[in-house]
Formats: C-alpha cells, sequence, structure tokens
C-alpha cells in the first residue's frame, strides 16, 4: 500500500511539474501571463492585457469572423476569433 501511495504521489508531481513548464514554455503561444497589445481588424489598440482578459472583454462586433489580435515582443502573434 506503501508503493501506491508513493507512486502516485511522484505521478502527480510529475504531471503538476509537466503543467508548469507548458504555460511558461518560451515557444508557448498562450503562455499565462503573457501581455498583448490588442487589436482590432482596423488595427485600432484596444487595450493592455492577457488572453484570459481579451478572451473575457472582447466582445465580437460586425460580421468580421477576426475579433481581436494580439503582440507581444518575441511572441507569435494571437488571434481571436468568432465561436
Amino acid at each position: 500500500m506503501k508503493k501506491i501511495k508513493i507512486a502516485f504521489a511522484a505521478l502527480t508531481a510529475v504531471a503538476g511539474i509537466g503543467g508548469a513548464y507548458a504555460t511558461t514554455h518560451q515557444g508557448s503561444v498562450n503562455r499565462a501571463g503573457t501581455i498583448f497589445k490588442w487589436h482590432t481588424v482596423g488595427n485600432t489598440t484596444v487595450f493592455v492585457g492577457t488572453v484570459a482578459k481579451a478572451t473575457t472583454f472582447g466582445q465580437c462586433f460586425g460580421t468580421a469572423q477576426t475579433c481581436l489580435r494580439g503582440t507581444a515582443p518575441g511572441k507569435n502573434p494571437v488571434t481571436l476569433k468568432k465561436d
């Protein structure tokens, strides 16, 4: 029973470390905490914030499929689209 508990603890630790690495890896497009400058389709800057903030506050209006485009120095651009 003790070996099973140790095995589960090790598995949990590996999963936690892997998840933390995946969210902070330099090549990740959706890095947690990365601040993007968000633009409309017409290239008007709307606000500065994370992907989560843009998803919450960047409401899509009009007929364009692309709602907002986020840019950050040294990062790939992120595009939010209508559902």
